[in-house]
């Protein structure tokens, strides 16, 4: 009887050496940190039927950094469940295309492993780095047959849109881009340098960048009298 009672009490230690050396009966804390989120601003994360929202109470700096903000998810995992953290879901196209929720303004992406087994790693950091976003300014120009045109952003940006190289009659209008500029940031588009022989000017030329690109800043070079 003494012996066999040894025996079962062998095998139970052996069962819970087995446990613990394999993870069981941990459980583990799913979160990470969220990069630059700006002030007053929520991120909302989900994995596993639990969600949490991510709110930057903190102020930005006279150089525009803002804190990081931690965060993890109310219930813990256990040993061996998959986690996959992602924001909200906000809409699924037909063709499974998936729109995620986004702070205002912000655009939040992941920079740390959202997704991976629970337990697999002695520290979850499913981390996300969110940026404003930046849309790009542009528009066409018009009138343009020979020479190149030379357009400004302030100190930011400068590019030379140049005349097709067979002119057609009228002239066709030339798109162009000059880059993109940080949400809330103002941007006001010169003419740097026009071709010989014209007179270029610029519509719609100042203004607050929003949350979409700006492609009616159109510039219109007419030729001036020899």
């Amino acid at each position: 009887m003494k012996k066999s009672f040894l025996i079962r009490s062998a095998a139970a230690l052996a069962v819970a050496a087995a446990l613990a050396s394999c993870g069981g009966g941990t459980n583990y804390t799913i979160g990470g940190v969220v990069y630059g989120l700006q002030p007053d601003s929520t991120l909302v994360l989900t994995t596993n039927g639990m969600e949490v929202s991510v709110t930057q109470t903190g102020k930005a700096d006279a150089s525009g950094n803002v804190p990081n903000v931690s965060y993890s998810f109310p219930k813990q995992l256990e040993y061996g469940e998959v986690y996959n953290v992602i924001p909200q879901v906000a809409s699924t196209a037909a063709d499974g295309t998936v729109t995620y929720k986004q702070p205002a303004h912000q655009t939040c992406v992941a920079s740390g492993r959202i997704s991976d087994t629970a337990g697999r790693l002695s520290e979850i950091s499913a981390d996300y780095t969110c940026a404003l976003v930046a849309p790009t300014i542009g528009g066409v120009v018009k009138g343009l047959v020979t020479g190149s045109v030379v357009l400004s952003n302030g100190s930011d940006a400068t590019t030379t849109i140049a005349a097709a190289t067979t002119p057609t009659n009228p002239p066709a209008d030339i798109p162009y881009s000059l880059g993109a500029v940080t949400y809330g940031k103002t941007y006001g588009v010169t003419v740097t340098s026009s071709p010989a022989g014209y007179n270029c000017s610029v519509v719609n030329a100042v203004g607050t960048m929003g949350d979409n690109a700006v492609g009616n800043i159109d510039v219109t070079c007419v030729a001036t009298p020899p």
